[in-house]
């Protein structure tokens, strides 16, 4: 009992020291960024109107890697998802100094996967090596979506706050108290990204944060899944993941449904998220990201408690659905594309 206690004080100790860490280190990279030209330049398909530096996922990504060391040592399974993140944050950064082809990109990210597969982010769903294909497919397509949720002002930082602390209650459930450092470092490291991402921002994570933080995410997700529970099947499990990640699945298919009805590359950029539609509805920006944290917040507590075997998934499940199929055909009669058409550019 004590011993769990003592454990259970890292989580706050390694997010409150995620956050300072990072106020310090993003002045930083944003100087760096500023001196070697690292910037994100207005263009067709992008919100901002001045050049913004990048580096600020580097910034995260050092506060993450570092204080699960300090604070717990890295057990093994967990210094596997780090190699993969790290991975993946590389290519990020090479990617916002000098865009990178699609192919290199996503052979990085598979070799990332294999890595956190092999640290044990692996759904069970049939038990044979169609799991380890399917978490690896599951891997790089919802790290390119919360990827691409970073779109608009504290949206992405948000979002990960928010899905990340009902990760984290799992793994303190769990006592998997390596996993418990990552997710409050994760937190922690976001929450103090934010006082300089927060509308209007004076830096950008690029891909390097949100490759970064995407794939620890899902990945923390597939560990989640994997912890074995007597009323859990292949069904509550898919249903747990879904719910945990809805707002990057939800996001990504409303633009990839909504390109293609526009007859559009879906590999083509602009802004036709779901945080720009909400914004041409008129709710500000500051609003979008805090509103997009708070629904990313209860439906990732609903997944941990499905994969938890606490809560009926359809109770879920249902209502999610239903609002869902609702709010995507709103947003859909959102017009996004007309001042923009015929402008190519690609995520």
């Amino acid at each position: 009992m004590l011993g769990a206690l003592l454990e259970r004080k890292w989580s706050l100790v390694a997010l409150v020291a995620a956050s300072l860490a990072t106020l310090g280190l993003v002045p930083v990279a944003r100087t760096v960024a500023l001196r070697l030209g690292v910037m994100d330049r207005p263009k067709p398909g992008k919100m901002h109107q001045t050049p913004t530096p990048y580096l600020g996922g580097v910034a995260i990504a050092l506060a993450v890697l570092v204080l699960p060391l300090a604070l717990t040592g890295w057990e093994r399974d967990t210094a596997w998802l780090l190699l993969g993140a790290l991975l993946v944050c590389a290519v990020g950064v090479i990617d916002d100094v000098r865009s990178l082809l699609p192919a290199p990109r996503l052979a990085v990210e598979f070799l990332a996967a294999a890595l956190a597969v092999r640290g044990g982010a692996k759904a069970p769903l049939f038990g044979n090596w169609l799991d380890v294909l399917l978490s690896m497919a599951a891997l790089v397509l919802l790290t390119n979506s919360l990827n691409l949720l970073d779109n608009m002002d504290g949206v992405a930082a948000s979002i990960v706050v928010a899905v990340s602390l009902p990760l984290l209650g799992s793994a303190v459930t769990n006592e998997s108290w390596s996993q418990v450092a990552v997710l409050a470092s994760l937190a922690g490291a976001c929450l103090g990204f934010l006082i300089f991402n927060w509308h209007p921002a004076k830096i950008f994570m690029g891909d390097a944060g949100s490759l970064f933080l995407g794939f620890l995410l899902v990945s923390s997700a597939l560990k989640a899944s994997a912890v074995p529970y007597a009323q859990r099947n292949w069904a509550t499990t898919v249903v747990g993941l879904v719910l945990a990640m809805a707002i990057a699945i939800f996001d990504t298919g409303l633009v990839v449904l909504s390109r293609i009805r526009a007859g559009r590359s879906i590999l083509q950029g602009g802004t036709d998220h779901t945080s720009h539609r909400l914004q041409r509805l008129g709710v500000p920006i500051r609003v979008v990201a805090l509103s997009l944290g708070v629904v990313a917040a209860i439906t990732a507590g609903c997944g941990v408690l499905v994969l938890h075997g606490r809560l009926n998934p359809l109770i879920p499940l249902v209502p999610a659905l239903a609002v869902g199929a609702l709010l995507s055909v709103r947003l859909m009669c959102v017009p996004v594309y007309a001042a923009s058409r015929g402008r190519r550019e690609v995520v």
